[in-house]
């Protein structure tokens, strides 16, 4: 049993093999598969144009064995004539010179090949030698004008025709066309033309390749060249309810005198409006021309100030004697309180109205459009200018929830109020209706929320000055839930709490506690957090501070209680809260910044309220530079972020408080509105300004307080109308 046990498995092994070995019964045995080789060689691309010298270009050699498959074998490169291209051992193939030849990939015996050729194509022209000479007019200039014609390598194209072409006025040369040498050059002498200063030579190529060669034709005796350097309006988008100011600087280039006067016209689609005598201009001299026109019809219209409109004066060139502006002026239409009408408009299109009041209410003038199924109209309001777009406009009617589109404007003030109906789909006859008084005004609240209490008076005093900018600014900006985006604690000064409820409409967070002993930084403030609205396919619009902090150091508020200007100390930091000095930036109403490396900047303001206002109060003579003067000298947390003390002297947001009241004036009234509040200017304090020179004024550091560190460095984080958090900008 044991040896049958062994034997058993090797005879089943033996039969097992037998069977395999007779290769499927009837079919007799197979013949084993010959191995691969190389059968056929191929080329990819199966040829190639190069356009300029040094370009490169890449083929691939497949091998194949008799299967058909792909298989590994070196391949050797080859090029039938180097002078036109050469080709590395990866079969990059790199251009050489004009002409064909055949690239050859070989393997095992094998070989194919593929065509190259290299037709080099102009891409540029280099004036080699002879720009921007100077000779007489009507003479040739000194040197030839040589020019070279590169493909996209930088290397010379031989064999083209170049064009020489004068441009108007500009005189003739020696060959107007030639074949470019073997370098790529070619050559023409060039004589200008008759006509003082710039001349122009055009050069090109068939394919639309050109470049321009430049002389400046003198004189033999001298000649003024009087040129209209510069036109600027007072708006590039006027209606025609306004008046454009309009000036124009002259300069004379020449290198002769111009005639003791001369004419400038104003013209208005070609026809005169104003003619101007200038007294005589020196070579190299400017002076300045002040036009006023309009109102203008509106349409397109083009204006254009022109020196010497008849021509008569003999000088190097006409061509800069006249600058054009073109214009779209649009129609806007007076209204007028108690105005009601039918209002229609297309697609996108804007309605522009102008509302004058001429006796003012404390009421609030209301502006309504209608609303109606399926037609939307998006509703603007302004005070007292006409921004360059309507999402500028201080009332934004769609920020508000409602059937209708409402913008109320508290108080009623005199003077011009503009109204902007956009078509956000198209509408038909819809009611806009003006009025005063009889729909209700949220009133603006500041909630003031102590991180941490002084005295009881020292409390109260902040809660007074809260009271008194609620009687300045006197109408509710929108309301902005943090419920699903908090403001987390400590975002907003040292120890400020979460935030995750509605404000309305501002919260002013209040630390009383100590900074850096008596004496140094006395109080600092500034916004922490802000709104911004947001269009599609528009930048930005800023609009009011959301919160903000303030911190008064203890050891210095009953010095200041003690000399009576705590509370105007309070005033004065809640304005920066509230962006006095610190969003004026945002909003580009600051020019000429200090702070930054330019310390003797002249620094103003240019809120057009504000600047109105600051003529009104004693301003109107005012020799000092710019108006309105902010603080300069570059000192950071002082400069850029207050009125000019030498200015201004005792008012309220100067960086220098006296001992008693400080006016809170009419200025910085308006500089809040100009920021985009409503505002009642009839209760700002008696101010004059009475420094009109500009000159500075002593300061006794004994008698006043200096806050002129009290700017504080929160980064100011933007919200946009769906609470989202847009944007963060940093204080430096």
């Amino acid at each position: 049993m044991i040896a049958r046990s062994r034997i058993t498995p090797v005879l089943s092994l033996l039969v097992l093999v037998g069977v395999g070995a007779c290769g499927g019964g009837d079919d007799g045995p197979s013949t084993p598969q010959e191995p691969p080789r190389p059968a056929t060689i191929t080329i990819e691309p199966a040829s190639a144009t190069l356009t300029y010298i040094s370009q490169t270009t890449t083929f691939n050699a497949t091998i194949r064995d008799q299967y058909g498959a792909a298989m590994a074998a070196t391949v050797t490169w080859s090029s039938s004539d180097e002078a036109v291209f050469t080709v590395d051992g990866s079969g990059q193939v790199t251009a050489a010179g004009n002409g064909a030849g055949t690239l050859t990939a070989s393997a095992s015996g094998l070989s194919a090949t593929a065509s190259v050729t290299v037709e080099q194509r102009p891409a540029a022209i280099r004036v080699v030698s002879g720009d921007n000479q100077e000779a007489l007019r009507g003479t040739m200039l000194p040197e030839p004008v040589v020019v070279r014609l590169e493909d996209r390598g930088g290397h010379g194209v031989a064999g083209v025709e170049i064009g020489f072409a004068p441009g108007a006025e500009s005189g003739s040369v020696s060959v107007e066309s030639v074949t470019s040498d073997d370098s790529g050059q070619g050559t023409t002498e060039w004589t200008l033309g008759n006509k003082f200063g710039a001349q122009t030579l055009i050069i090109s190529v068939p394919g639309g390749i050109q470049n321009r060669a430049r002389a400046r034709a003198t004189s033999d005796t001298p000649l003024p060249d009087l040129s209209v350097e510069t036109v600027t309006l007072s708006r590039n988008d006027p209606t025609d309810l306004e008046t454009l100011e309009i000036t124009a600087t002259l300069a004379n280039k020449g290198d002769a005198v111009s005639p003791d006067t001369f004419v400038v016209h104003l013209t208005l689609d070609g026809i005169a409006q104003d003619s101007v005598k200038v007294a005589q201009l020196q070579p190299e001299g400017r002076t300045t021309l002040d036009f006023t026109a309009g109102p203008l019809e509106a349409g397109n219209r083009r204006l254009a100030v022109v020196i010497d409109p008849e021509r008569g004066i003999d000088e190097w060139e006409k061509e800069n004697n006249t600058r054009t502006e073109n214009l779209t002026v649009a129609h806007q239409e007076i209204i007028r309180v108690g105005h009601t009408s039918n209002i229609s408009a297309t697609l996108d299109e804007v309605l522009l109205f102008r509302i004058d009041v001429e006796e003012g209410s404390k009421e609030a003038l209301n502006v309504e459009v209608g609303a109606a199924s399926g037609q939307d109209p998006d509703l603007f309001v302004n005070y007292g200018f006409r921004p360059d777009h309507h999402y500028k406009y201080s009332c934004i009617s769609g920020e508000q929830p409602g059937d209708r589109e409402l913008c109320q404007l508290l108080p009623a003030r005199t003077g011009s109020y503009h109204v902007a109906v956009h078509a956000y789909s198209t509408f038909r006859s819809l009611e806009l209706k003006i009025s005063v008084g009889g729909i209700e005004v949220e009133s603006y609240d500041i909630d003031v929320v102590f991180i941490e209490h002084g005295s009881a008076e020292q409390d109260n005093v902040v809660l007074e000055a809260a009271k008194r900018w609620e009687s300045v600014i006197v109408q509710g900006v929108t309301d902005i839930d943090l419920a699903s985006n908090p403001i987390g604690a400590g975002q907003c000064a040292t120890g400020s709490p979460i935030v995750d409820d509605i404000i309305d409409d501002v919260r002013m967070f209040v630390r009383i506690d100590s900074i850096d002993g008596p004496g140094k930084i006395l109080a600092r403030a500034g916004p922490c957090f802000s709104r911004i609205t947001r269009f599609e396919g528009y930048p930005d619009i800023p609009r009011s501070v959301i919160a903000g902090a303030m911190e008064f150091d203890e050891d210095d508020l009953n010095r200041l209680a003690a000399q009576g200007i705590l509370v105007s100390t309070v005033l004065h930091e809640m304005g920066h809260v509230l962006g006095f000095g610190t969003m004026w930036d945002r909003f580009d109403l600051l020019e000429n910044h200090s702070v930054g490396g330019n310390p003797n900047a002249d620094t103003h303001f240019t809120g057009p309220l504000a600047t109105r206002a600051f003529e009104r109060s004693g301003g109107r003579n005012y020799r000092g530079g710019a108006i309105v003067p902010v603080e300069n000298g570059g000192t950071r947390g002082s400069a850029d972020s207050h009125w000019r003390e030498s200015v201004f002297e005792n008012e309220l947001m100067t960086p220098f408080l006296s001992a008693g009241i400080e006016p809170f004036s009419i200025v910085t009234i308006e500089a809040m509105a100009d920021l985009g509040f409503s505002v009642d200017p009839s209760v700002a304090d008696s101010y004059r300004i009475a420094n009109t020179s500009g000159a500075g004024r002593d300061v006794d550091p004994e008698s006043m307080i200096d806050l002129s560190n009290d700017i504080a460095d929160y980064p100011i984080v933007f919200i946009d109308q769906k609470g989202r958090r847009v944007d963060v900008v940093r204080r430096r």
